[in-house]
């Protein structure tokens, strides 16, 4: 009778762990499922803040190239966005030349 206590309280404490087994692997779904979608959102957060950053960008632009009396800063980052435009005008011409070509 002993012999089969012994074998009744290890398979009792088998199913105990199955289940706490079953428990933890529930728990892990569910957070990679979290962790998924708090990386999707992380995401789309950088995303919209590039996009107000290029849209701030642009503000800037409009604004400085508007204006008149500009100060020092506002006439150097006129200058510098300038630069960057012809820049851009150049690279464009390059790639028209080689889709010609």
């Amino acid at each position: 009778m002993e012999l089969e206590q012994y074998i009744q309280s290890i398979e009792d404490k088998l199913q105990q762990l199955f289940r706490k087994l079953q428990l933890a692997q529930a728990d892990n779904a569910m957070l990679r499922e979290q962790l998924t979608l708090h990386q999707q959102e992380a995401q789309q957060q950088q995303e919209a803040i590039r996009a107000l950053d290029e849209k701030l960008k642009l503000a800037k632009i409009a604004t400085v190239t508007q204006g008149n009396g500009l100060s020092e800063d506002e006439e150097a980052f006129r200058k510098e966005v300038r630069g960057k435009i012809n820049d851009y005008i150049r690279e464009i011409d390059r790639c028209l030349a080689m889709l010609n070509a």
